[in-house]
């Protein structure tokens, strides 16, 4: 069996930016698992694994566009210190959760720390880079009428598990 536009996939994968930046930074490749098709993932990454079989292993390098876009500058932010909690030591590098208008998880990361502000930033930690993902495809099945909710209602912010 081959992966296919419409497989639910899991892939242990590491992401590698310039020389010697990964994700995740321990450098151990991480299980995920996902329904192609559904924009979990960067199309072009998708593409590249349909036709691949089990246990295969492939590199595949994208552009920042491809991959998590161009730096968006309107999404880096000068906030007031005081909006961090006064037990909050925040250091440039930090990554915090906070909510959106919907009340969805949205994460920042902490650029610099001015005398009365933060500047924080709210682009993905690899937007505006080219990017290698090395995946292997741990395993393959066709996604069930469950995996396609699951899948396709991820947008909307509602956890689910992928067990099998």
């Amino acid at each position: 069996m081959k992966v296919t536009p419409t497989s639910f996939v899991t892939i242990d994968y590491l992401i590698r930016s310039g020389e010697n930046e990964y994700y995740p930074s321990s450098k151990q490749p991480e299980e995920l698992s996902f329904c192609l098709g559904w924009g979990l993932m960067p199309g072009p990454l998708e593409e590249a694994m349909v036709g691949m079989a089990l246990h295969e292993h492939k590199t595949v390098r994208l552009s920042p566009q491809q991959a998590f876009g161009e730096v968006d500058d309107n999404l880096i932010l000068e906030v007031p210190r005081q909006d961090f909690d006064p037990e909050m030591d925040p250091k440039p590098g930090d990554v915090f959760e906070t909510t959106d208008e919907e009340g969805h998880p949205v994460y920042f990361v902490v650029k610099s720390l001015e005398p009365e502000t933060v500047v924080i930033d709210f682009n993905h930690p690899l937007a505006g880079k080219e990017v290698e993902f090395a995946i292997t495809l741990k395993e393959l099945r066709e996604a069930t009428p469950e995996d396609v909710k699951a899948c396709s209602c991820s947008e909307c912010g509602e956890s689910h598990s992928h067990e099998h």
